[in-house]
């Protein structure tokens, strides 16, 4: 990194700027998010029926929760998270892509989605710049990747954080121990929503 003439990162000196003042060769371009007006490249098709469904939700009511492209959950921890998301009461929107979990059957995710029905909305893929800045967004249940962070940030919506790997637990550590914008480790400490932010 000595050797760069320049480090271009996705990040900006309002966002982390202890962490850019150790790197005096950074060239913060951030934060880099994509357009909501036009379609752009995804990693599976986005839903945008969504969007219609958060307009008829309250104002700060909906727990949004989505773990990328790459995260994956056994079972049980499917399972719980699912009941835990239902017994919460709270109006919730969850991406479920394609091979998010290993072990729980289609016939027990059925019928989870008939018992949510009204109240949860799955989906498999969402348009997540866009969510994040609805207005009925309370919180964002995240692994805490840096472009999923980055976007929560940006439209100031609390974080319940679920790190995996890598820069997921340092990500995770900067939103709750230096931002302060977020609880982190989901199973162990938190089922619902965390009040504060600006939702």
């Amino acid at each position: 990194m000595p050797l760069a003439e320049k480090i271009i990162c996705n990040s900006f000196m309002e966002m982390e700027p202890d962490a850019l003042a150790l790197l005096p060769n950074a060239l913060p371009l951030g934060p880099l998010v994509a357009p909501t007006s036009r379609p752009v490249g995804h990693f599976l098709p986005e839903d945008l029926t969504c969007l219609a469904w958060l307009d008829a939700q309250a104002p700060g009511s909906v727990v949004y929760i989505a773990f990328g492209s790459s995260g994956v959950l056994d079972a049980t921890q499917f399972q719980e998270l699912a009941d835990g998301h239902a017994l919460s009461g709270r109006p919730f929107m969850w991406v479920v892509r394609p091979n998010f979990t290993t072990g729980a059957t289609e016939g027990w995710f059925g019928a989870f989605k008939r018992r949510v029905e009204g109240k949860g909305l799955i989906m498999g893929w969402a348009p997540q710049q866009r969510v994040l800045s609805h207005h009925a967004i309370a919180c964002f249940v995240s692994h805490c990747w840096w472009n999923s962070t980055m976007k929560g940030m940006l439209h100031g919506v609390p974080f319940l954080c679920w790190s995996y790997f890598t820069d997921q637990f340092a990500n995770q550590s900067y939103v709750c121990n230096v931002w302060g914008h977020g609880h982190e480790d989901l199973p162990r400490r938190a089922r619902g929503c965390r009040e504060g932010g600006d939702r």
